[in-house]
């Protein structure tokens, strides 16, 4: 079979070789005409179709094919952006395996003019009162509000203006947190965590009240790790506008800042993301990595192509390199040449395990596009989860309920593994199982699965996007002000106003209190831990290191200790935690599918003695347009869908 596959590449790769050619030689009006990137849709059928497009993710570099959904499971669709010279090839390949596809863009850089070109002049207006007020287009009205919601209803009491509702370069948004500060010193301020290989400064701002309070707990937010996904940083910048102009108004909001500090990093991937804004080609608009020094090679065709940059999420140090990246530097999910490799993965990294946040961050949430998906560690694997799994199941569920209740947006929930396709090397895992945080989530934002657009996010959906996710986002930090209350009670009110419906949280034991990291933080030893000899059984969450541990420490270490012997020291702690915790993370899984089993042998008696329906009106439509998402998203659909599924009769 992988020889065949093989064979069908080289064919391929020649017969791209004369058409490219040919195409030289054609007349310029027929050179207009072929000249469009276009998106295909692909639904593999059979496991060697689903073999074949999985191949061609692999190399899909070499064929300068971009991947937007890669393949993952038969009845799965894939969606490939493919370069105008390549179309009728990859077509005719496609046609001759009879693999299902249909062209969803016809002309992706038409697309991009249209949905995100800068116009003369913003005009937030422009769709209000187009909707009927008739009962009978309730749902339509719903639709409506999804699609092109904006902040006019509301204005905003921020004296530093943004222009919410449309996409703005790195200088903008930087300035605005700069205006933002200089406006609110007293519960804003701005800072850097790195600066990237062009250059630029990675900004972030801190929020709270009063901001001089650094013994809170924090709330982590980053968005644009990813260059071209533009909606995750206009999100990102929705919430920082949330907290600023609801303090003093909306209780909730005035308790979180009272209680909380909230880091953002808006823009992650500052040089990604101004290299995604320089032109309408798509090849540009779509660059997803950093940007770094050009290295030029052979491949495998003996042809000159020079390559750079890494894919930030899966450069940090979780099971580096092992699934769902490449080591090949031309590939869109190269993992860099080792752990951390990249400044702006190191500058996350040095944040979160500074004595500024390490051991108080309690919340960690990375925001992506697109799919819908609310994701929870870890991704590196199928069915790995980390020791509190209930409680990030429990807390996550409600946040997609919260999220739905907007619009009606409809948001898939669990691993990334589980539910998308294994990955290593993220941030999200890297946060859970190295920094310590407990809540962490990755959200992958609007478009849906099944609509069309890709990436290319309508600037009219910016804001309903922003408005949806933040209430998914408040039952999290609801979630924290509960840990809050438990770690420093005098911080918390006896009452607080909500404004999201949700249920309390179940009363758990409060966890032990973090402390400070030594002088020498863990994250000066950690690229010595040999990654690629860890068992990849071993779940490395929730490593904060107790009080007792760094006591210890502090005493057979005096102030004159050279560096290698306090990293020494440092490391045989880390070793020794690690051997405690591989034991009890292997009990918390089997534990885990236990009880999942137990719910699976149950059911049939429950559904006997309870009615049998569809919690969700969407179920015929996700079945239709993913026949085996019963099976891949069994926990999901069986508590929204069961009718649909089958779970019960």
């Amino acid at each position: 079979m992988l020889l065949r596959i093989q064979l069908q590449l080289v064919v391929l790769f020649l017969s791209y070789q004369i058409q490219f050619v040919t195409a030289l030689l054609k007349a310029d009006e027929e050179a207009a005409t072929a000249g469009k990137f276009q998106v295909l849709r692909i639904v593999p059928q059979k496991q060697d179709e689903l073999a074949l497009l999985r191949t061609l993710y692999k190399v899909a570099q070499e064929f300068e094919l971009d991947f937007w959904k890669a393949p993952t499971d038969i009845g799965a669709f894939v969606d490939v952006m493919v370069p105008p010279e390549f179309v009728n090839t990859f077509s005719d390949l496609l046609n001759k395996q009879r693999i299902q596809y249909n062209t969803i863009i016809e002309d992706v850089q038409s697309m991009i003019v249209q949905r995100e070109k800068a116009t003369g002049g913003r005009n937030h207006h422009a769709h209000k009162g187009n909707l009927s007020e008739s009962v009978l287009l309730n749902q339509f009205k719903l639709f409506g509000k999804r699609m092109r919601d904006d902040a006019s209803s509301t204005g905003t009491r921020n004296k530093a203006v943004f222009g919410f509702g449309d996409y703005h370069s790195y200088d903008e948004i930087v300035r605005w947190l700069e205006d933002v500060e200089r406006f609110y010193p007293q519960m804003a301020q701005t800072f850097t965590i790195g600066t990237t290989y062009e250059g630029r400064s990675i900004r972030g701002i801190k929020i709270g009240s009063p901001i001089s309070d650094t013994t809170k707990r924090i709330v982590w937010v980053d968005g644009g790790m990813h260059a071209r996904e533009w909606a995750s940083v206009h999100t990102a910048l929705w919430f920082i506008e949330q907290l600023i102009v609801q303090y003093g108004v909306d209780p909730q909001i005035t308790s979180y800042m009272d209680t909380l500090n909230f880091y953002f990093v808006p823009v992650a991937n500052p040089d990604g993301f101004e290299y995604s804004r320089s032109d309408v080609n798509p090849q540009t608009r779509f660059w997803r990595k950093n940007r770094g020094a050009q290295v030029c090679k052979k491949d495998r065709w003996r042809r000159e192509r020079c390559c750079g940059g890494v894919d930030l999420n899966r450069n940090f140090d979780f099971h580096w390199g092992e699934t769902g990246s490449s080591s090949d530097m031309c590939s869109d999910i190269y993992q860099g040449a080792y752990a951390f490799s990249e400044p702006e993965s190191r500058a996350i990294r040095d944040k979160m395990l500074s004595p500024e946040l390490f051991g108080k961050v309690d919340a960690f949430l990375t925001l992506h596009t697109y799919s819908q998906m609310w994701i929870h560690p870890f991704n590196h694997e199928r069915k790995s989860f980390p020791n509190d799994i209930e409680d990030l199941q429990e807390v996550g569920r409600r946040g997609v309920r919260a999220l739905e209740q907007v619009y009606g947006t409809r948001y898939r929930f669990g691993t990334g593994a589980d539910i998308l396709y294994p990955s290593a090397g993220g941030s999200d895992d890297w946060a859970k199982s190295k920094a310590g945080v407990k809540y962490v989530y990755l959200l992958e934002l609007r478009p849906g699965e099944e609509e069309w657009d890709g990436f290319l996010l309508d600037r009219r959906q910016l804001i309903p996007t922003g408005r949806e996710t933040w209430e998914g986002v408040k039952v999290v930090i609801d979630a924290v002000m509960k840990r809050a209350k438990e770690l420093q009670p005098w911080r918390v009110p006896v009452a607080v106003a909500t404004t999201t419906a949700v249920a309390p949280l179940p009363q758990r034991p409060p966890p032990a209190v973090a402390v400070t990291p030594p002088a020498s933080p863990p994250r000066a030893v950690l690229p010595d831990v040999p990654v690629q000899t860890v068992p990849a059984t071993a779940r490395l969450q929730n490593f904060v290191p107790s009080p007792s541990e760094f006591q210890q420490k502090s005493r057979r270490v005096d102030s004159s200790t050279d560096n290698s012997q306090q990293a020494s020291t440092l490391r045989q702690a880390l070793h020794m935690r690690l051997a405690r915790l591989r034991q009890s993370q292997l009990e918390a899984k089997r534990e885990f599918e236990r009880n999942m089993q137990m719910k699976t042998n149950a059911a049939p008696q429950q559904q006997s003695s309870s009615p049998c329906f569809d919690r969700s009106p969407w179920c015929s439509g996700w079945i239709q347009s993913s026949p085996l998402i019963c099976r891949t998203s069994s926990i999901y659909m069986r508590q929204d869908c069961a009718k649909s599924c089958g779970f019960c009769t």
